[in-house]
């Protein structure tokens, strides 16, 4: 069964959190949003991979660094980036966090005259204060580096949302902006800015179903030290796996079309079977999950011999792991192989042996 990479739009399920009261805050050198965008369009990057694209922004203008989302990068074989009026360029992965969804890229030649955004204090951010979400939201249509970086404007809801975990399929997220600039699929990974055009958070995560309206981004407070800490070549909590909850309506999108219908009656038998845990959608090649011979609709149920029904539980146990660290995983089949003496809902067993950076290749 071939795996699809996952889109770099990420949606995430209902999720209502309550907001922090208190005063708005005015900055000394308070622009309105199209001063703001205007004045950060020229670093916001749009990031094209094989099978999506999301956004991302220059940081560091001498190193030629990008930040932007986990989700966006994850599982793309190439990526290019485009800032501004240039012509796409090539861009790698120097490090990544699938748990914290981060990750710096790096254009592969130098460019000159990048102009890099800099980071704010989120910490200083009260409820109303105005914010600037800039990216390149799918909606725009497949332009390539046609497109232009748009923005949208909102006000903080809450400062500091701590811990959210909004749906099974994603990570925890340990600290967060909730506020009202609208986030569309393709903005992730881009900058959310206060009004003093500095970058506050990483815009990742929409609510969706009966909440309308919440948006979040990763605090900046939180995301600088793992940034520099991934721009120093950190692969961590990567296994080169991508999972998705059991129950999950978005895993058979995960697929090619012809592969669709086989993972949505798996899932339908999983349901019947009352089965948990979580399922591997996508395994990059020699990772240390392809080596441990995990591959696309395996049902991982344990890691280290504690039950796993959620992204952020592996998230968790992943954290507590050591560079080069072996991890036995626990799961079932989900086919029937008559030939192998394997049946539907059978337990099996491997190790995962984390690679000595902390995850990735090799």
């Amino acid at each position: 069964m071939k795996a699809r990479a996952s889109s770099a739009a990420l949606g995430a399920a209902a999720l209502v959190l309550g907001l922090t009261a208190g005063t708005a805050s005015a900055y000394g050198n308070d622009l309105d949003p199209k001063e703001i965008y205007e004045r950060s369009a020229p670093s916001t990057v749009h990031v094209l991979g094989k099978t999506g694209s999301g956004s991302g922004f220059v940081y560091d203008a001498d190193k030629g660094l990008i930040a932007t989302a986990a989700h966006v990068v994850q599982g793309e074989a190439s990526l290019k980036a485009v800032v501004g009026d240039r012509p796409a360029a090539p861009v790698r992965v120097v490090g990544i966090d699938p748990c914290e969804d981060l990750a710096v890229l790096e254009f592969t030649s130098p460019q000159s005259d990048l102009k890099a955004m800099e980071f704010g204090d989120s910490k200083d951010l009260q409820a109303a204060d105005t914010v600037v979400a800039l990216g390149y939201p799918a909606s725009l249509g497949s332009q390539g580096d046609a497109q232009k970086p748009a923005f949208t404007s909102g006000s903080v809801q809450n400062p500091d949302v701590q811990n959210a975990e909004p749906s099974a399929s994603l990570p925890r997220y340990p600290s967060t902006i909730q506020h009202s600039a609208t986030v569309n699929p393709g903005n992730s990974g881009g900058p959310l800015l206060n009004a003093d055009d500095k970058v506050v958070g990483i815009n990742v995560l929409s609510v969706t179903g009966d909440t309308q309206g919440q948006f979040y981004s990763i605090s900046s407070d939180h995301a600088r030290p793992i940034l520099d800490a991934l721009a120093g070549g950190q692969v961590k909590n990567d296994p080169g796996w991508r999972l998705k909850a059991v129950d999950d309506p978005t895993v058979a999108d995960e697929f090619v079309t012809e592969d669709q219908p086989q993972v949505e009656a798996i899932q339908k038998r999983l349901a019947a079977d009352r089965a948990s845990g979580v399922l591997v959608v996508g395994v990059a090649s020699n990772s240390p999950a392809a080596k441990a011979d995990l591959a696309p609709m395996d049902l991982m149920t344990a890691m280290k011999d504690s039950p796993v029904n959620s992204v952020g539980e592996v998230c968790d146990i992943l954290q507590s792991t050591g560079p080069g660290e072996t991890v036995p995983l626990d799961g079932a089949y989900t086919y029937d192989d008559p030939k192998q003496n394997i049946t539907f809902g059978d337990g099996w067993t491997t190790n995962l042996v984390l690679s000595k950076n902390g995850g990735g290749a090799g």
